[in-house]
């Protein structure tokens, strides 16, 4: 199961600071209501990074910013349980939520989660297919 960010829809906006990737953000999380979404906000150090991003069903926050201060783990805004059809105001906070989007490929997350190690297992073969040949 993937860790979720704390949003608190009832009292917006939702301000708090966060570690991320070993790095202190703050966080701001407001809602359109002409729209029916949500938006993000990422502050470093007093610096805004990304303003009031729309946060859609499945996609990535700030993806298309080329900004490498940005939190380095991806946040997908999600439902787990693949039942959402909207991030609007009835899902978003209940259903979907922002998940850090890192799941081990070792499984612990869905199987155990106290499996060690999490992660990349540097014993493991190497999974790199480039040497496959494609045929069309």
């Amino acid at each position: 199961m993937r860790q979720h960010l704390p949003v608190d829809v009832e009292n917006l906006p939702d301000i708090y600071d966060i570690k991320l990737a070993g790095t202190n953000y703050t966080l701001r999380l407001d809602y359109n209501p002409i729209a029916d979404y949500y938006t993000c906000t990422i502050i470093l150090d007093g610096e805004v990074l990304l303003e009031q991003e729309p946060l859609i069903l499945n996609q990535l926050v700030g993806i298309d910013i080329p900004d490498d201060r940005l939190p380095a783990v991806d946040l997908r805004v999600m439902d787990e349980t693949g039942n959402a059809v909207s991030q609007g105001k009835g899902e978003f906070g209940d259903n979907v939520k922002i998940y850090l989007d890192v799941i081990d490929p070792n499984g612990s997350e869905d199987v155990d989660p106290s499996r060690k190690p999490l992660g990349y297992d540097p014993d493991e073969p190497d999974d790199d297919t480039t040497d496959e040949e494609v045929s069309y």
